[in-house]
């Protein structure tokens, strides 16, 4: 700061020095690098289908949850792409070279539209995300429709145990078989401890309680072997209660039912 007299008007008058502003280098690069990212987690599905989300969903149930987490991973992902992309590019655009005498920037003390958007927008996010969840939940807990089939599932430890509408038990005890685009109802119940069934290619996962019958229920969307296993600890055997749902197609089905016993 130097100070210099005005004869004009017979004060002393302070100019400021002159602020070397070093020249603006383009941030295409990092806004194209940005981009790049964004665009490759939005679309290479495919190739992240086992990374991105817990299971391939093989029920219209497990579909509306994968649709839920993919839509908050997105979001969470974009989030942190651009503050972290954001702080790195600001972290190396005006960084003080070793050696570099700059003057003081000039200090601004809050800003109101800064404030506000950094309010709002998380709040709009979030009631997004909040709006979509709804949205999707009565997909994912979808139960029953034309042509349901009805199956008791009873919990004990260390097993499940699964009984068809004639009250016939599957050939092999442990594994549950079932058709492909029927709806199935299971009417959950547990003779002894709280298990928890779930197998996450078919649909959320559902506490079985003694005394109480809880239900859940998918629509199976593919063939294949799908398993899972009880989530609540139930006993030192806990590991070992597996679940094993087999989706066959309904002309495998039809002739599989007749040798139930």
């Amino acid at each position: 700061m130097t100070s210099v007299a005005n004869p004009a008007r017979g004060r002393v008058c302070r100019i400021r020095p002159a602020v070397t502003v070093p020249p603006r280098r383009s941030c295409l690069p990092a806004v194209a690098a940005l981009a790049a990212s964004i665009y490759l987690m939005a679309f290479a599905a495919p190739a992240w289908a086992d990374t991105a989300t817990p299971v391939n969903p093989a029920a219209s149930n497990s579909q509306g949850i994968n649709e839920i987490y993919r839509a908050a991973l997105g979001v969470t992902m974009t989030i942190f792409v651009l503050v972290g992309g954001w702080l790195l590019y600001t972290a190396i655009r005006f960084r003080v070279k070793p050696g570099a005498n700059l003057p003081e920037p000039p200090q601004v003390r809050g800003s109101r539209r800064l404030e506000l958007g950094w309010t709002v927008v998380p709040v709009l996010i979030l009631v997004a995300l909040a709006g979509y969840t709804i949205d999707k939940i009565p997909r994912a807990e979808n139960i029953g429709g034309a042509g349901s089939i009805k199956i008791a599932v009873t919990a004990q430890q260390f097993a499940f145990s699964y009984r068809y509408p004639n009250g016939k038990a599957p050939r092999n005890p442990s594994v549950l078989v079932v058709p492909v685009g029927t709806p199935i109802e299971i009417d959950l119940r547990s003779k002894d401890v709280a298990h928890d069934f779930w197998v996450p290619a078919l649909g959320p996962k559902v506490d079985a309680i003694p005394g109480q019958m809880n239900r859940t229920g998918f629509t199976a969307s593919h063939i294949g072997t799908y398993h899972g296993q009880c989530a609540e600890f139930c006993g030192q055997g806990h590991a070992s209660m597996t679940i094993t749902v087999r989706v066959v197609s309904k002309a495998v089905f039809a002739r599989y039912m007749p040798g139930v016993r």
